[in-house]
């Protein structure tokens, strides 16, 4: 585990970043469309609804804020397809498990005049200086772009080429965030689930690749992007799921976790956790960061999650991982489940009810 000036933050109740789509910003982007509305009164509408999510969070008694993921339309597209040699590509087949149609077009670049940067700088701002509250922002694992139709190129000469340089770009985007005031990042993952999943590596295995290959390479990008990020700069990984199922104590997904878990140089592991049984959870044993996210509290639903329910899975995660270097969070964004019809209102109550059960298991800063 790496070593850091000062411990992880120390929120036991978090959020993975995205938030329900506000219907005055769905009006705006619709009219912005329709050539109703200039991009300049579309940014300021934006600004607006992040100020007051920013505001939202923390009357939630949240610490760890972010901008609600508000700005992005087109997903991981948003982010990758400001990246030198990065372009969206809509006949790209990606054999419907890739989150967009993304392919290399040229050598993988970042430079400071990508806008997620203007994003954070708004965010900072924000979310001000206190020593409550700490800006995070959340950006796509490089894994993201290590699916076959990305990583299978014509500008790289070899798969070790390309991870070497998209390692190198993550490098490069850490240090400027970091020049922005960022200390918290949290990166999105969804590659490792489809490690998980038997279809997604039969098709893998047909290609020539095994799964002990692709867990050490991306192991070794995600490592190599983070080797130099300065000490106080706090990096989670957030193992998202989606649509892969997110049981992860069972099979393959068994040695997938521990190998992530045990092996990855970030500071904290957002994980989906909906197996409750203390069976299946050795995994958690390998842990080699500071903190473990539970995904315990369900966004797909407004029903309120049963106290009783989320003890009882913190108290099974902490025969793994002590008490103090677990948390919990939704399991997912709830940008992700809108056509759950969850509202905003009801996810605002499921944060609240999220931080009052974290408060009754943890001490937590006031």
């Amino acid at each position: 585990m790496r070593t850091v000036k000062k411990p992880y933050p120390s929120f036991h109740a978090e959020h993975v970043g995205s938030f329900v789509l506000p219907p005055r910003l769905k009006q705006a982007r619709l009219a912005w469309r329709q050539g109703l509305m200039t991009r300049d009164r579309l940014t300021e509408i934006e600004n607006e609804e992040v100020l007051n999510v920013v505001e939202r969070q923390k009357e939630c008694g949240l610490h760890a804020i972010t901008d609600g993921e508000l700005r992005v339309r087109n997903g991981i597209g948003d982010f990758f397809s400001c990246l030198t040699g990065i372009e969206v590509d809509e006949t790209v087949s990606s054999d419907g498990d890739m989150p967009h149609p993304l392919r290399v077009v040229g050598k993988l670049d970042f430079d400071d005049s990508h806008p997620f940067l203007t994003h954070y700088r708004f965010l900072h701002q924000a979310v001000g200086e206190g020593v409550e509250n700490l800006a995070k922002q959340t950006l796509p694992s490089p894994n993201m772009l290590m699916y076959p139709a990305i990583r299978t190129n014509e500008v790289y000469p070899s798969l070790d080429a390309f991870c070497d340089d998209l390692a190198a770009v993550y490098r490069k985007i850490i240090q400027a965030f970091y020049r922005q005031g960022c200390r918290y990042i949290q990166l999105d993952d969804l590659f490792w689930a489809r490690l998980c999943d038997s279809q997604m590596m039969a098709r893998e295995h047909a290609a020539g690749f095994e799964l002990s290959e692709l867990l050490e390479r991306c192991t070794r990008t995600l490592n190599q992007a983070l080797a130099q990020r300065p000490q106080d700069m706090f990096i989670s990984l957030h193992m998202c799921c989606r649509r892969f199922s997110p049981n992860w104590v069972h099979g393959r997904g068994r040695e997938v976790m521990g190998h992530a878990m045990a092996n990855l140089s970030v500071d904290s592991l957002f994980i989906e956790y909906d197996d409750r049984r203390p069976v299946g959870l050795e995994p958690l044993r390998q842990v080699s960061c500071q903190k473990v996210v539970l995904g315990v509290i369900d966004s797909h639903s407004a029903e309120l999650d049963a106290p009783q329910s989320v003890k009882m899975a913190i108290n099974t995660a902490s025969l793994y991982v002590p008490l103090q270097q677990l948390a919990i969070s939704p399991k997912c964004g709830f940008g992700h489940c809108e056509q759950q019809g969850i509202t905003e209102e009801q996810q605002w109550a499921k944060l609240r009810h999220m931080v009052n059960i974290a408060h009754n298991v943890w001490t937590m800063p006031e």
